[in-house]
């Protein structure tokens, strides 16, 4: 029976580590609007999406980000940890390199990026 296994839903681990590779590729392509659907639903109701691409504004010196790890707690998870590998151009310094920290917690049926304000 080996190929149920193919069938097997997706741990949460596979679909936050998914959806938070999305935003940040979205993010490097400038692509702000869509980058801020995958922020929870209450970061959305009191920002736009032109603040929240403001606070963003840093990424544009990204070379790269790639999901490094994510960590879930729990047999039904809530909130999960993901950490990036971020490189980046530094002025004066070169490429550089950098993990990022992000909160994903699970809302209304799906996963979302915590915004800190």
């Amino acid at each position: 029976m080996t190929g149920c296994a193919a069938f097997a839903p997706p741990t949460a681990e596979q679909v936050v580590a998914d959806r938070a590779q999305q935003r940040v590729d979205l993010l490097m392509a400038g692509e702000h609007e869509k980058s801020y659907q995958l922020t929870t639903p209450g970061y959305r109701s009191t920002e736009n999406a032109g603040q929240y691409g403001t606070r963003w504004a840093g990424v544009g010196m990204w070379k790269d980000a790639r999901v490094q790890s994510v960590d879930c707690a729990g047999e039904t998870p809530e909130a999960c940890t993901v950490v990036f590998n971020v490189s980046y151009n530094a002025m004066q310094h070169g490429l550089q390199t950098t993990n990022l920290f992000e909160q994903w917690v699970f809302v209304s049926g799906d996963w979302y990026f915590v915004q800190k304000f």
